[in-house]
């Protein structure tokens, strides 16, 4: 664990449209941070467990951002907590020359892409496209050799708003849902650090001070 700080993914998406004026075109490692969040909030209901985010900056030489979640503590002994790289591709117009399937064997799953197997891939959908079937998406991700976890998100209602969640490699159920209702539904809000040891050492600030996207030179404002 390189950074102790780590943040709720409702800190994230509150910052997200806190610390920005309006009209401002964020950098891209904090959309995809929000991004991730917004996924987040889904796993979150599926899974039962709060999870946790921290944005990677490039001279990690590192996937875009982190997550983890953690087992509930025995007594006082430390948590055992799971460490996700989520690598961030985003399928805008420009992409639609190839479906998600395709795009995605081509990008983060080729050959010359040098991400570890544990490495979660995150597809960005910014355009109208066809999710595909699952036998599509096992044929042409079968043919890369990687076990690489592929999550899908698409925005399918702006109104409300509603996205729909897709894990297609390995192909599990889609789940569609407004991430800021969810994200209100979370008990987690507050910042925390958590120390390696063998001793239950996380801890919380009433008065924190560090924001998400603070190692990316953004100021953080109150909210």
């Amino acid at each position: 664990m390189i950074d102790i700080i780590w943040f709720p993914p409702i800190n994230v998406a509150a910052h997200y449209h806190a610390d920005f004026d309006v009209g401002y075109a964020r950098p891209k490692k904090i959309d995809e941070m929000m991004t991730v969040a917004i996924a987040l909030a889904a796993l979150q209901e599926s899974h039962g467990k709060p999870y946790w985010i921290q944005g990677v900056p490039d001279s990690e030489q590192s996937p875009d951002v982190r997550t983890m979640f953690c087992d509930d503590p025995v007594v006082d002994a430390a948590p055992l907590c799971y460490q996700q790289d989520v690598e961030v591709v985003t399928y805008t117009t420009h992409s639609q020359t190839r479906t998600l399937p395709e795009f995605v064997a081509g990008t983060k799953l080729a050959n010359t892409a040098g991400y570890d197997a544990q490495t979660i891939v995150l597809v960005n959908v910014q355009a109208s496209v066809r999710l595909g079937s699952e036998s599509e998406w096992t044929k042409v991700l079968g043919t890369t050799g990687k076990k690489n976890q592929v999550l899908v998100l698409g925005l399918i209602n702006k109104v409300v708003p509603l996205y729909r969640l897709a894990s297609v490699h390995p192909p599990e159920v889609a789940i569609d849902y407004n991430p800021y209702e969810l994200l209100k539904k979370t008990a987690h809000t507050k910042v925390r650090r958590w120390h390696r040891g063998t001793k239950n050492k996380v801890s919380e600030n009433s008065d924190e001070k560090h924001c998400p996207f603070e190692k990316f030179g953004i100021t953080c404002r109150l909210i």
